[in-house]
């Protein structure tokens, strides 16, 4: 196996939308009032996005042509009252499940570290759902520690009363 990491272009937009469909689906099964049914088409347009925004990278591993996995990055702004004021987001980071386990991840995780880096700023941030056991075990791995913990109430609909 020889995986390299480069950025993405509009020619892997179809095979990037396929492998983000992929790992909408394992979302979509596990918290389904979550997460949408995968479809690609949201998904191109999400990343034609990331594309155009002078903030952003997609980073694509690939082994012999072969689409192994993506990075997406983002340059945020941080509340007033947080160190730093800039940071990178991790926004989503796949990998296709064939080429788990094998490097791609990390590889996909060192380019948006670099990126982050190239833009001056000291800090790489990502979110992981709680039922990701595996992306969670990856990341802490890698040296990602857990610093907060974002948390929802799902309310029951209003009922209306007629007067």
């Amino acid at each position: 196996m020889s995986v390299s990491v480069r950025p993405a272009c509009s020619e892997d937009l179809v095979a990037l939308a396929r492998l983000l469909d992929e790992i909408v689906a394992f979302h979509h099964s596990e918290d389904p009032a979550q997460f949408k049914e995968p479809e690609a088409a949201e998904h191109s347009r999400y990343l034609e996005g990331r594309f155009q925004d002078p903030d952003a990278a997609v980073f694509v591993a690939e082994d012999h042509g072969v689409l192994a996995g993506i990075a997406v990055t983002v340059i945020r702004e941080a509340p007033p009252f947080l160190n730093p004021d800039r940071f990178v987001l991790l926004e989503n980071l796949a990998v296709a499940t064939k080429f788990r386990r094998t490097g791609v991840g990390r590889k996909l995780v060192d380019a948006a570290v670099l990126w982050t880096r190239a833009r001056d700023m000291q800090e790489l941030d990502l979110n992981v759902y709680e039922f990701n056991h595996s992306a969670i075990r990856f990341y802490e791995t890698i040296g990602f520690r857990t610093v907060s913990r974002r948390m929802k109430r799902t309310l029951a609909p209003l009922v209306e009363t007629k007067h």
